[in-house]
Order: structure tokens, then sequence, then C-alpha cells
């Protein structure tokens, strides 16, 4: 069973498609990957290499958290993506980044607050710990600028790396990339780190579903 998540709008209508996914099967998996077209296929069984596999469990929990999120939350996050699309578009032609993929990874990441601080230390839009802040030369980090410059250029080695997997570059981003290694290029089973890469895949899509309508 395929279904492209480019087709599903709504955070209930991802929830009950993941459900029929796996209903009946306690241990189930799902797995997935994104296409050329920048769509979210997932099946329950691994078809091919380019389907990774999820715990349903933790996007059960991923469900929940969206489910207190209403619409004028994403009109925020619209509103304040506008004020960064000129500088993450011209990042994401200078490094070689998709933009519309800078920008799910900055609404997950900080909600578009450059101010953003984590209680693990990591900083800015793209939230950067000092470490990786370094490795890429930003010395302000809280400037929007060269934090998304940083993290974008972090995001382009981690794609060179994984063969341009989405899925293995997300869960580097947020685990990293030691993390993936550990566990044989597969994504870790950290429900965060599940739960994040599904839901930055899903904004992404979605972003690259609105372009296409508008255009």
């Amino acid at each position: 069973m395929r279904i492209p998540l480019i087709q599903l709008f709504s955070k209930s209508a991802l929830f009950l498609a993941l459900c029929g996914l796996v209903c009946g099967e306690s241990k189930a998996k799902i797995f997935a990957y994104v296409d050329s077209d920048g769509k979210l296929i997932i099946s329950d069984r691994q078809e091919d290499s380019r389907f990774k596999s999820f715990d349903p469990a933790n996007l059960k929990a991923l469900h929940q958290s969206w489910s207190t999120r209403g619409s004028a939350d994403g009109a925020r996050h619209d509103e304040r993506a506008r004020r960064y699309n000129s500088i993450i578009n011209d990042i994401a032609h200078e490094v070689g980044v998709n933009a519309h993929l800078l920008h799910a990874v900055i609404q997950v990441e900080s909600a578009y607050n450059p101010q953003a601080l984590s209680n693990k230390g990591a900083q800015g839009l793209m939230q950067l710990i000092p470490a990786t802040a370094a490795r890429f030369g930003v010395d302000e980090v809280y400037d929007p600028e060269s934090n998304i410059r940083g993290g974008a250029r972090y995001l382009k080695i981690l794609l060179d790396r994984f063969d341009d997997d989405l899925q293995l570059t997300l869960a580097a981003y947020n685990a990293g990339e030691g993390a993936v290694q550990k566990y044989k290029n597969t994504i870790p089973p950290y429900p965060d780190t599940q739960a994040y890469v599904v839901r930055v895949l899903e904004i992404f899509q979605k972003r690259i579903h609105r372009e296409r309508n508008s255009s």
C-alpha cells in the first residue's frame, strides 16, 4: 500500500493514512522515501533500497504534538517565513540546497525565531550547536544570514555524504552524523529524530505542492 503524502493536506489525514498501514500489526514498520517530485511516499513494506523504516509508535506521538497546533500557527509561520524569503533564496542558490528544504528545517528547528536557544545549546534559526557554528565559521550565530548560511552549508555536506537521501540527511542534522553511521546508514531509532524527519519532510513537500499550484 503506497500513499503519496503530497495529496494529504491535514494532520488528521496523515495520521489516518499511517494508522491504515499498521492497523492490526502492533510490531509493523512504516517505510518511506521522498521521490524526485518531492512527494513523501509511504508503504507497509520495504519495496526497494530507497525506503527507510519508521516506528509507527513514534509517528503517533508526533501526531499528538501536531494536534495541539491550529491553522493560526501555520499562518504565523507563513508570515515569519516571508521575512527571510530573500535571504533563504539567495543562500539556497549560493550553496546548492533547495530553498524549500531550508524553510522546512528552519520552521521545525526554531519556528523562524532568530533568537531561539534550545536546552542543549543549539542557537538561532537553524539551531546550530557551538561546534557546528565553529565548523562553518559562523561567528554571529544569532545573525539570520550567518546562521542560515552555516546551516545550509552543513545540509549540503550531509546531502553529498548521503547521496541526496533526504531522510538520512535530516536524521544526521538532528542526531548527528555519528548516530546515522552507528546504525549503518539508517535513521536512528530515536523517537525525536524519527518524528523530526517526518515533520520536516511533510512541511517540505507541502511547500513544493503550494508553489506548483500557484504557478
